[in-house]
């Protein structure tokens, strides 16, 4: 393993993957709602929809280090899983107790607590190969959810839209206004 690439792509991998999920938060309205936009971008306002873009450019940036870097696969593979739940349970508390307009520390804040943690647990001296299909089971499961909820939404706090009082993917069609108007 090269361990000071490691390190720097981890410590850099929370600015790089905070970029990129800004520009995928945007791109289901920039592309005009077609499916890329579904599939890579967040539908509407919800928590669940603003923590996608993160969710993806993680696993995408994992897969760069795991290129370069090296590292042992076992470890990194679990160290990344435990990064990526924590991840996304820091950005899931922390949108609900911040303000919305502090999406972006909220953002910022859980992308470090994943790759701080998936950084310690992979050069942990200690193995974590026996969590390794542990890991593989969460990652599955994160891609199902990945691809199931934008168009199946459950009907839970985390992913209704607070401006338009709806889930998944709002229909063109919809009047904002009356729906708000009538809640």
């Amino acid at each position: 393993m090269k361990k000071a690439l490691f390190n720097v792509m981890e410590l850099s991998g929370i600015l790089f993957t905070m970029a990129a999920a800004t520009v995928l938060r945007n791109l289901y309205t920039s592309l005009g709602g077609n499916t890329v936009g579904v599939l890579f971008g967040s539908v509407n306002s919800s928590v669940w929809e603003r923590l996608k873009p993160i969710i993806l450019c993680y696993i995408l940036y994992g897969l760069l280090e795991l290129m370069a870097a090296r590292p042992y696969f076992r470890q990194f593979v679990a160290a990344k899983a435990l990064g990526l739940y924590s991840a996304a349970g820091v950005f899931i508390v922390l949108s609900y107790i911040l303000p919305e307009e502090f999406s972006a520390v909220t953002a910022l804040s859980a992308l470090a607590s994943g790759f701080l943690l998936s950084r310690f647990l992979t050069l942990w001296d200690k193995s974590l190969s026996f969590f390794f299909t542990a890991a593989c089971l969460m990652l599955l499961l994160m891609f199902i959810m990945y691809f199931s909820f934008s168009a199946f939404p459950p009907r839970l706090d985390i992913f209704l839209d607070r401006e338009s009082s709806m889930y998944g993917i709002i229909p063109d069609y919809i009047d904002i206004g009356a729906v708000f108007l009538s809640n």
